[in-house]
C-alpha cells in the first residue's frame, strides 16, 4: 500500500535518527529494515553485504533464495547502471534485470549502498504491479546514506575479524598479527613474522603510490649484532633506483638470487653491497591484488638459500597474504573516509528534511506557520482537551480593508500591513499559544488552557495594540490597521476541530457585519455576542 508523503518523511527521519543514535547496531539494523519495507510497501527487505567467502544478508523475513552468482549478477548490474534496478527470480535464478525507473511490474528491486566497496546492496521484495512510484523511488534513494551508516555500524563488530582474516594465517600460521589500521605498523609486524617463518634475516615490504614510486618501506629488525646500520641503509634505499625491483614490478614475476654476491643480473653496486654486508641470497616477489602490482616483498639471508620449489611456494603464499593485508588496510582507511562522508551526507539530509518540513508548514510572506500547521495543531489540541478536559479556545482575526490598501497604494504596502499584523500577533501570544496565517488576510490563534472569556480579553489586547500603534511604511504612509475578530471555545457537543474553527469563523463575520474593528464571542450553539 502506498504511504503518504508525511509518512515517508517520518520514516526517513527515523532512519536518520537510527544512523546517528545510540540504539544497539543489531536493533538499529532490524528497525531500519522494517522502515525500508514499510516505506516501499514491500513484503520483505534485505541488506546484502560482501564477505570474504561470498555474500551474506540480513532480512526481515525468510532469506532470499539467491546464490552467490545471482547476487553477483545483481551487483554487476547495479554497478554498471549506478541506479536501482528491478529483477525477477525464477527457480532461484535471477532474470529480467532492468531499470526500476521504467515503471514496469516487478517483484524485486535492488540498490547499491553508498559505501567504498560496491558489494553492499539493499533488496526489497514486492510485488509492485505498476513498478515503484516516484515517491517510492525517492524514498529508497534518500534512505540509502542512512542505511549505509547503519550497516557500517553493524559491521564494525565484524570488521576486526575480517581484517584479521586478511592479516593472519600466513602460510598456515594461525595467529593474529595486528589489529592496527596503520599500514606501516601492520607491515612491520608482518615482516617480522615472515622473517621467522621463512628463516631469513631481512624482509622489506615496499608499497607503491599511484605514480609507481615507493611510498612506504616496512622492514623487520634483525637481532644479529652490528646490523642496525645495515637495516637503516636498506630502509633508506627505497628512494634510490633499483633495476631489479623495477623489473619485478614491470613483469609481475619474482626474481630469485641464490648467489646475490656474484649474480650478474644484479648491478655491480648491488653485488658489492651484498658482499660487504655478507648477504648470500636474496629474492624479490611482486605483491599483486586483482592483477595490480601494489609493491614488492624482498627477503635476504646471510646463509645460502637454494629457493627450492617448497621455499618459493611458501614465499609466494606469504606475498599473497601481504598483498591482501595492504588491500585490507587501504580498504579500511577508505571505508573510514566513506563512513565520515556518509555521516556528513546523513547530517545534510537531516538538515534538508528539517528545512523542507519547516518550509512545508511556514507562510513565506509573514514567517508564520501556515494553514496546514494550524490544522495539525488544532487537531492535536482538541485531542488533548478531550482527554484531560482543559479548556481550549480559537481566535480568528481578519484584516479590515486590506483590499482597499492594495487598491489605493499597492500590493507591497498591503504585504507590509500583513507582515506588521503578523508581528503584533506573535508578540501578543504566550509561549504555549500558536498563531498562523489561515487564509489570504486571516490569522488564527490556538490558545490552550484558555476559556472564551480569557480568549476574548486576549483578542481585545491584540486589537487595541494594532489600533493604538499605526504602521509606518517605507513610503512614509501611516496605516491604522484594524481587525475583526471571532472567538470560540471547544465544547463536547462539537464533532471535531472543524466545528470549533467554524464557530470562530462565524463570530468573526458577525464582527465584520457589526461594523468591523471589534471582537465577537461565539456562545454554546454558535450564537455570537460582543466581547
Amino acid at each position: 500500500m502506498p504511504t503518504s508523503t508525511d509518512s515517508c518523511i517520518a520514516k526517513l527521519a527515523e532512519l536518520s535518527a537510527l544512523a546517528s543514535g545510540p540504539a544497539p547496531p543489531e536493533e538499529a539494523i532490524q528497525q531500519s529494515l522494517s522502515l525500508l519495507r514499510d516505506g516501499l510497501g514491500a513484503q520483505e527487505a534485505h541488506l546484502v553485504y560482501g564477505w570474504h567467502e561470498g555474500f551474506r544478508s540480513i532480512n526481515t523475513g525468510p532469506s532470499l533464495e539467491v546464490s552467490d552468482i545471482g547476487f553477483w549478477l545483481i551487483n554487476r548490474d547495479l554497478t554498471a547502471r549506478h541506479i536501482p534496478c528491478s529483477f525477477e527470480l525464477r527457480d532461484s535464478r535471477v532474470t529480467d534485470l532492468q531499470d526500476v525507473a521504467l515503471g514496469r511490474p516487478c517483484r524485486y528491486v535492488a540498490a547499491l549502498l553508498p559505501l567504498a566497496t560496491t558489494s553492499d546492496m539493499v533488496i526489497a521484495q514486492g510485488p509492485w504491479a505498476n513498478g515503484l512510484t516516484d515517491q517510492q523511488n525517492s524514498f529508497v534513494n534518500i534512505a540509502l546514506p542512512a542505511l549505509g551508516l547503519i550497516l557500517e555500524s553493524w559491521l564494525d563488530g565484524s570488521r576486526a575479524e575480517r581484517q584479521r582474516n586478511q592479516l593472519s594465517a600466513l602460510a598456515n600460521i594461525h595467529r593474529v598479527l595486528s589489529e592496527s589500521d596503520n599500514l606501516n605498523t601492520v607491515l612491520t609486524t608482518i615482516a617480522h613474522t615472515i622473517a621467522t617463518v621463512a628463516g631469513v634475516n631481512y624482509v622489506s615490504i615496499d608499497v607503491l603510490d599511484e605514480d609507481g614510486r615507493v611510498s612506504l618501506r616496512a622492514l623487520n629488525g634483525s637481532e644479529r649484532p652490528g646490523t642496525t646500520a645495515l637495516s637503516d641503509r636498506w630502509k633508506e634505499g627505497a628512494d634510490r633506483q633499483d633495476p631489479v625491483r623495477e623489473e619485478v614490478i614491470r613483469t609481475g614475476k619474482p626474481m630469485l638470487f641464490a648467489d646475490a654476491q656474484n649474480d650478474e643480473r644484479i648491478p655491480e653496486r648491488g653485488r658489492n653491497f651484498f658482499t660487504r654486508t655478507l648477504i648470500r641470497s636474496t629474492a624479490i616477489f611482486p605483491l599483486i591484488a586483482k592483477s595490480e602490482v601494489l609493491g614488492v616483498l624482498s627477503v635476504a639471508s646471510h646463509r645460502p638459500l637454494e629457493f627450492s620449489s617448497q621455499e618459493v611456494e611458501l614465499l609466494e603464499g606469504l606475498t599473497t597474504q601481504v598483498a591482501a593485508a595492504i588491500t585490507g588496510i587501504h580498504l579500511y582507511q577508505e571505508l573510514d573516509e566513506s563512513r565520515n562522508e556518509l555521516r556528513r551526507v546523513n547530517q545534510q539530509l537531516r538538515e534538508t528534511m528539517n528545512l523542507e518540513r519547516h518550509l512545508a508548514r511556514t507562510d513565506a510572506l509573514t514567517g508564520l506557520p501556515n494553514r496546514r500547521y494550524a490544522d495539525e495543531t488544532i487537531s492535536a489540541a482538541c485531542n488533548h482537551t478531550r482527554r484531560f478536559g482543559h479548556p481550549l479556545s480559537v481566535v480568528m482575526a481578519d484584516l479590515d480593508n486590506l483590499k482597499e490598501i492594495n487598491d489605493r497604494y499597492n500590493h507591497q504596502t498591503g504585504d507590509s500591513a500583513l507582515r506588521y499584523v503578523a508581528q503584533c500577533a506573535k508578540e501578543t501570544c504566550r509561549e504555549v499559544d500558536t498563531v498562523a496565517r489561515y487564509g489570504g488576510d486571516e490569522l488564527i490563534f490556538v490558545l490552550p488552557a484558555t476559556t472564551r472569556e480569557e480568549a476574548a480579553a486576549f483578542a481585545e489586547r491584540f486589537r487595541e495594540r494594532l489600533s493604538e500603534h499605526p504602521l509606518e511604511t517605507a513610503e512614509a504612509i501611516q496605516l491604522h490597521q484594524t481587525v475583526s475578530i471571532g472567538v470560540a471555545q471547544w465544547d463536547d457537543s462539537m464533532n471535531g476541530p472543524g466545528d470549533l474553527i467554524g464557530q470562530a469563523d462565524h463570530a468573526m463575520y458577525e464582527a465584520k457585519a457589526a461594523g468591523r474593528n471589534r471582537t465577537m464571542i461565539a456562545g454554546p450553539g454558535g450564537a455570537a455576542r460582543a466581547a
